[in-house]
C-alpha cells in the first residue's frame, strides 16, 4: 500500500529526521519513492525507481536529501506495485504552475475511470497514471472557477472542486496538494495521522497516512466521515486552519 508523508513549518527545515523513518515504515512500498519541496516559490521534485528501503537501510540519495532539503513545506511519496507505472516520470508527487503558484500534488488510493479524463489546459502531464489525471482536473477546475470569480479563495475553489471529482469519478482518495505556503490535505477513505513538534528552531506539524504514526508520541487521528464526501485539512505553518467534511 502507498504512503504520504508532509512536513508544514512556519520556516524553512529539514527532514533529516522523519523523512528516513516514513521511508522505514514504507519499506514494504518497493516501487519508487519521491520528494516534492520548494525553493524561491519555486516547487522542486527529485524521484527514484529504486527501493526506498533495501538491505536494511534506507536508500542513499534519499538521506540525503533528507539532510539537504530546506523547505517550508516538504511532502513524499512511497509506491507500492500496485499503484501502476513503472517509469520515473509516474512517481509522485507531481508539479503544475497554475493561479500564480508553483504546486505539487501527492496521492494514495485508486480511481480506475479518471484515465479517460482529457484536461482542457496546459500543460499536460506526461505520465500515464490516473494520479496525473487527478491532478489536472483538480487544476482545471480551480482555474475555471477562479475564471468565473477572481476572488474566489483557494481554499474554497479546491472544495467545490473535490466535490465535483469525486461526483465525477468516485473512488478511493488520499492526497496532498500544496504550494509555497500552504498544504491541503483529503482524504475519503483512509485517515491521516497529525503531530504537532517543536523543534529548535519552532513548531512544525508532521502529516501521515501510515497507520500508526512515525514514532510512540500521541498522534492524532483524522478520520473521513462516512456519511460525507471527505474530510478536507488547510495547514499554514504549524498549524491547522481547518478541518471538515467537503
Amino acid at each position: 500500500m502507498c504512503d504520504i508523508f508532509a512536513i508544514s513549518a512556519g520556516h524553512n527545515c529539514t527532514s533529516k529526521k522523519y523523512l528516513p523513518i516514513f521511508a522505514e515504515k514504507g519499506r514494504q512500498n518497493m516501487n519508487g519513492w519521491g520528494i516534492g519541496f520548494f525553493r524561491d516559490d519555486q516547487a522542486f521534485m527529485e524521484k527514484s525507481e529504486e527501493q526506498v528501503f533495501s538491505q536494511e537501510q534506507v536508500h542513499e540519495s534519499f538521506q540525503r536529501l533528507a539532510r539537504v532539503i530546506d523547505s517550508r513545506i516538504i511532502i513524499s511519496h512511497i509506491n507500492c506495485p500496485k499503484s501502476g507505472g513503472r517509469h520515473i516520470e509516474h512517481r509522485h508527487p507531481f508539479k503544475l504552475s497554475f493561479l500564480d503558484h508553483h504546486w505539487l500534488f501527492a496521492h494514495v488510493g485508486v480511481v480506475e475511470s479518471i484515465e479517460e479524463y482529457q484536461t482542457t489546459e496546459k500543460p499536460r502531464l506526461a505520465a500515464d497514471v490516473y494520479t496525473a489525471r487527478i491532478f489536472e482536473y483538480l487544476r482545471d477546475r480551480m482555474v475555471l472557477l477562479h475564471h468565473q470569480n477572481p476572488y474566489i479563495s483557494l481554499y474554497t475553489a479546491l472544495r467545490i472542486s473535490i466535490q465535483k471529482l469525486v461526483s465525477d469519478y468516485p473512488g478511493e482518495y488520499v492526497f496532498f496538494l500544496a504550494n509555497e505556503s500552504v498544504l491541503f490535505a483529503f482524504c475519503n477513505y483512509r485517515q491521516f495521522l497529525l503531530l504537532k513538534e517543536s523543534v529548535s528552531m519552532g513548531d512544525i506539524l508532521l502529516i501521515t497516512s501510515i497507520k500508526e504514526g512515525l514514532s510512540q508520541s500521541n498522534w492524532q487521528q483524522i478520520m473521513p466521515d462516512p456519511q460525507s464526501l471527505g474530510e478536507l485539512l488547510v495547514i499554514a505553518g504549524p498549524d491547522v486552519l481547518y478541518a471538515g467534511d467537503v
